[in-house]
């Protein structure tokens, strides 16, 4: 697998990890008693700081690609 093909997997989780947390704040501050609109901007500014998190612990990372050719087997056995 490409490094690139790695870095995308690691994004799409990223973004989904921070939609579903991002939603279940804002759930739990409806569930608190807040208006739909400070429901809706806790929700939705949680989203972005975790993704911007995320995507800032994503950069850290060098990723490799997978492709290299293997070492050569050296044979031990005499022709025959």
């Amino acid at each position: 697998m490409s490094a690139n093909q790695k870095r995308l997997i690691a994004f799409a989780f990223c973004v989904l990890i921070s939609l579903v947390l991002g939603f279940a704040s804002g759930l739990a501050v409806a569930a608190l008693g807040a208006s739909r609109l400070a429901a809706v901007s806790a929700g939705g500014a949680a989203t972005v700081a975790l993704l911007a998190i995320g995507v800032a612990v994503i950069a850290l990372f060098d990723f490799t690609d997978d492709r290299s050719t293997p070492p050569p087997q050296h044979r031990t056995e005499t022709p025959t």
